[in-house]
């Protein structure tokens, strides 16, 4: 699959991107953001050590961000620096997984570039602020599959989506396109996990930092599909895609309409409003989220191909 080749409308970016005020933006971040040219200091986390349970795996309602927060944390640290998160903020309760199959990208945009690396510092104070939080609790970072084979993890998700002919490998480090592609991916589910969460109220003592990395997702999901939307402006194929993937993802939730986008301009309805004119908190179950993540209701495979650590 080939992209074709277009101009950026960084004008448009930076519109978008002056739209969200900076209070709002820094008070999602976690205890803060990084600059796109530097690798964050991470503060030593507070000691995990096994919980008392005779398998070696202890539940919390806060494991699950965590999962979702190492999982986008190693492809966001990839993809802009070519490492991944520190070894200091990936052990915990359970069985520590390694991350495989991730590399840098050669961004052709200094725009996507820095997201990239925004992202990455993001997503570590994520890690940083969740596990400081748990405290003894926290999840050892699971196997994480961020492959760009044919039976890698992104691929078999474009292969379910219709993006890529059976068989055939999907490359999220290829290009700036791909890489927004593999981004909404991963996002798609995050902002979701945290509504779910904070409504069920299964989460009381971390509401606070879900609350703040809730704004901090929305941002960042946000901002990647409206530089998709701008690139889609050019090429078309790319406003299909997403619609492709948003589709996909419904199916994996079991319902068919679980995650209704507006691409192309075809849909009748969205997430945004309900029947009455009144704005959805669109939310994703525990098992709904896992589906994505496995890209499968079989159970463990695709992103997490030995599973989640202490998610109920």
């Amino acid at each position: 699959m080939q992209f074709r080749d277009h101009a950026h409308d960084r004008r448009h970016f930076l519109r978008l991107a002056a739209g969200f005020s900076t209070g709002a933006l820094l008070a999602g971040c976690g205890g803060g953001g990084g600059s796109s040219d530097a690798v964050p200091v991470v503060s030593a986390p507070v000691a995990v050590v096994p919980a008392p349970d005779p398998a070696g795996i202890a539940t919390h309602p806060l494991n699950l961000p965590l999962t979702l927060a190492y999982l986008s944390g190693q492809y966001h640290a990839y993809a802009a620096r070519g490492t991944g998160l520190p070894t200091v903020l990936t052990t915990g309760v359970g069985l520590a997984g390694s991350t495989t199959g991730a590399r840098q990208v050669s961004f052709a945009d200094p725009a996507i570039a820095a997201l990239a690396a925004d992202l990455a510092s993001d997503k570590t104070a994520h890690v940083t602020t969740l596990r400081a939080e748990m405290g003894t609790a926290a999840a050892a970072q699971p196997a994480i599959n961020l492959s760009a084979g044919a039976t890698g993890a992104f691929s078999i998700a474009m292969q379910r989506a219709g993006i890529v002919a059976p068989g055939q490998a999907f490359d999220p480090y290829a290009d700036d396109e791909h890489f927004l592609l593999g981004a909404l991916l991963i996002e798609n589910a995050v902002a979701a996990t945290y509504r779910t969460l904070l409504l069920a109220g299964s989460a009381t003592a971390g509401n606070a930092t879900l609350t703040a990395q809730l704004a901090d997702a929305i941002y960042h999901g946000g901002l990647i599909r409206a530089l998709l939307d701008d690139r889609a402006a050019a090429n078309p194929e790319i406003d299909a895609m997403v619609g492709k993937i948003g589709a996909m993802q419904a199916m994996l939730d079991g319902s068919n309409v679980g995650d209704q986008t507006l691409a192309g301009g075809s849909a009748t309805s969205s997430n945004l409003l309900d029947a009455e004119g009144r704005p959805i908190p669109f939310t994703r179950a525990t098992l709904q989220v896992l589906s994505a993540l496995y890209v499968s209701n079989a159970g463990p495979g695709g992103f997490l191909p030995a599973g989640a650590n202490g998610v109920a």
